[in-house]
């Protein structure tokens, strides 16, 4: 399995329909949700319902189902039952299996006479992304007399990425209780609506910096220059977070003008500032600042001397070139490949001699991306290169690079299209799905006979990492042969696969139906640990678990480390300020345990240190999994949370990809 941080789906942005909006109003003005017609009966069916009878054993019925992705009863049960914890659990179920024909019964939810029902439908609307419902959930909240709804509601409202979400957006930032104003300022982040912009920058002098931040955060989200005044103060603040999440946002509104400012905090205290002003100048091309950041290639910290390698190259800064070249002997991995790509952007095919031994020498992860780097280097030796280390079926991390730094070499296509379609017969999947992304990015429509046959290929998840990757590739060539194969893996086990297909054929999502997915594993909950110590290279990390939010994710984190499969195994993904990625068996990104688990997405936000899965896709999940350096919204909804670190978070931050974990122990 592919078991990198996967692309947000973008949902589409469709207003209220007017006939929906009535019935939703209808449905509003009564309390309780009225009744649904019953299920079938079917084996296997919940246990009776009576006014004695406790909810448990239905609550775990239905968490079965939710993990089975098996809709069978539980809109009857979200509808129906007497018990609070039962309709509580069936909105959440429906939340997480995401089938589209449920939607009406969330919206009806929503009236609910339990605070705690109208909490999981709203929450559960969210992930579901259908944009119809914002009318739905906006009408509620209006009228929402509990705290704790209401703030869930304002962050549905922002997982659906609807324009029409922004009026409520703008009430709700002048909210009574903080944590909803806080809701709304990282729900504007997420619908990201220019009308957002001044109504956020009235609260960039909060007297909390907790609203500070996420104003920040939000005003780089929506990329506007009517957010570059306050974001300037905002980098002056007294309170990190505020700082750096500024430092960002000021490249994401593409404010030049403050690249002098960004170089005061290449200075600052806090390291994670420091990466932050750091990227920031590299996206803003503020070549003039050039000399202020080559200094930071001897930060004491490697993240930021990794970052700032990387945007020396951005910004082509030829008299780097000899601190760049020292940094190819720094102790840190990141820095040296960050150093290699950064010589290569900037002398092109005279710096190969220079960082030919890094090619051998960096860890998978790292290597690939290197060789991929090559792609965007021109002349006749980078695709010699390019050409004959995708043949190195012996070291598929490289090869896989190089198919992917072929596809970047669209003025060679003569000579590349040939080379990728042989390694479409490669033995690697690795090499062959990235194969199959190249021909797509090139949109060789010649190819798509070929990349069709990969759709045929069934029965482990490399199986999968091909068929996606191959059906990306017949996306984006839209010849009519292309499409019409592509019509053939509308039921593909893999709900990845299937979106794609209905997304490239015009398709609604609910076409689909549910399709039983053979490679998702739902192991049965037990009785596990509350923590784990994971001793590394550089230190130990003690994480503990959330059992409650995502008990499936947590055994099946416990029963792989009993299993030892993490031991000797590597952190092949870092990226500075963001995460720290393990639990690769390859090492290279694309491994996993043989099989999947459904997500567990939950209401826990990314905090510094929040222990989250990897995916390449909606249950996708297996043994991959990430720790965050620094709170990031945008994985909220979308990730599942299932632990945070209580200790070591200085090791965490000290982890560089090749870094070994020596073991994980469960207490």
């Amino acid at each position: 399995m592919r078991g990198i941080l996967a692309r947000a789906v973008a949902w589409g942005r469709v207003a209220l329909p007017a006939v929906l909006a009535s019935a939703i109003v209808a449905a509003l003005t009564s309390i309780a949700a009225p009744a649904a017609a019953a299920a079938p009966a079917k084996s296997g069916a919940p246990p009776a319902a009576s006014a004695l009878t406790p909810p448990v054993p239905r609550v775990t019925w239905i968490d079965h189902r939710a993990a089975e992705r098996d809709t069978t009863g539980l809109v009857a049960a979200l509808s129906r039952d007497r018990s609070l914890a039962t309709r509580a659990a069936a909105a959440r179920a429906l939340g997480l299996i995401q089938e589209r024909s449920t939607v009406r019964a969330l919206v009806l939810a929503l009236g609910d006479r339990s605070a705690t029902v109208r909490r999981e439908a709203a929450f559960a609307l969210g992930l579901m992304g259908d944009s119809t419902t914002v009318g739905a959930l906006a009408l509620r909240w209006e009228r929402e007399p509990d705290p704790g709804a209401r703030e869930t509601m304002v962050t549905a409202i922002g997982y659906l990425g609807a324009q029409a979400g922004a009026p409520t957006i703008v009430r709700a930032l002048d909210a009574k209780r903080e944590s909803e104003r806080w809701a709304a300022a990282l729900a504007a982040a997420r619908v990201r609506a220019r009308s957002l912009a001044s109504p956020l920058t009235a609260h960039a002098d909060d007297p909390r910096p907790e609203m500070r931040w996420r104003v920040a955060y939000a005003l780089g989200r929506i990329g506007d220059r009517v957010g570059a005044t306050a974001l300037r103060n905002l980098a002056r603040d007294r309170i990190e977070p505020v700082r750096m999440n500024a430092a960002r946002a000021i490249s994401e509104v593409g404010d030049s003008a403050s690249a002098g400012l960004l170089a005061t905090m290449l200075r600052d205290a806090a390291w994670r500032v420091r990466v932050n002003a750091v990227r920031a100048l590299g996206l803003l091309g503020a070549r003039a600042q050039a000399a202020a950041v080559r200094p930071l290639l001897a930060d004491p910290i490697g993240q930021v001397r990794w970052e700032t390698a990387v945007t020396l190259g951005l910004l082509a800064d030829s008299a780097s070139v000899g601190p760049l070249t020292r940094a190819l002997a720094d102790s840190s991995s990141g820095v040296v490949q960050g150093a290699a790509i950064a010589l290569l952007k900037i002398q092109g095919e005279r710096a190969i001699p220079t960082v030919a031994p890094q090619f051998d020498l960096l860890p998978g992860f790292l290597r690939s991306g290197l060789v991929d780097a090559l792609g965007k280097v021109p002349g006749p030796m980078a695709l010699q290169i390019l050409l004959s280390r995708a043949r190195e079926e012996s070291d598929p991390p490289q090869a896989a690079g190089a198919a992917s730094g072929l596809a970047q070499r669209r003025a060679d296509s003569t000579r590349v299209v040939p080379a990728l379609r042989a390694l479409l017969k490669a033995r690697d999947f690795t090499v062959v799905a990235s194969a199959a992304d190249a021909l797509g990015q090139l949109a060789d429509s010649a190819s798509a006979g070929a990349l069709a046959t990969l759709l045929t290929h069934f029965g482990t998840t490399q199986d999968a990492d091909i068929r996606a990757s191959a059906a990306s590739a017949l996306a984006a060539i839209k010849t009519r042969e292309a499409l019409a194969a592509l019509a053939s893996a509308r039921r593909d086990p893999e709900r990845r696969i299937r979106e794609t297909v209905c997304a490239a054929l015009g398709l609604p999502a609910d076409s689909i139906g549910l399709v039983k997915n053979p490679l998702l594993r739902a192991p049965g909950v037990k009785a596990a640990p509350r923590t784990a110590l994971i001793q590394t290279e550089r230190g130990i990390i003690t994480i503990a678990f959330d059992h409650a939010r995502a008990p499936v994710t947590v055994e099946n984190f416990v029963s792989l480390a009993r299993a030892k499969l993490f031991d000797g195994i590597v952190f092949h993904r870092v990226v500075p300020n963001f995460v720290a990625q393990d639990g690769c068996p390859r090492g290279d990104g694309w491994g996993g345990p043989g099989y999947e688990i459904p997500c567990e997405y939950n209401d826990r936000p990314y905090d510094t240190g929040t222990v989250g899965m990897a995916l390449s896709g909606k249950d996708t999940g297996g043994s991959q999994w990430f720790v965050t350096l620094s709170p990031q919204p945008r994985l909220e909804g979308r990730y599942t949370v299932f632990g945070s670190v209580t200790r070591g978070m200085e090791v965490v931050e000290r982890i560089m990809p090749g870094d070994r974990i020596l073991s994980v122990i469960p207490k």
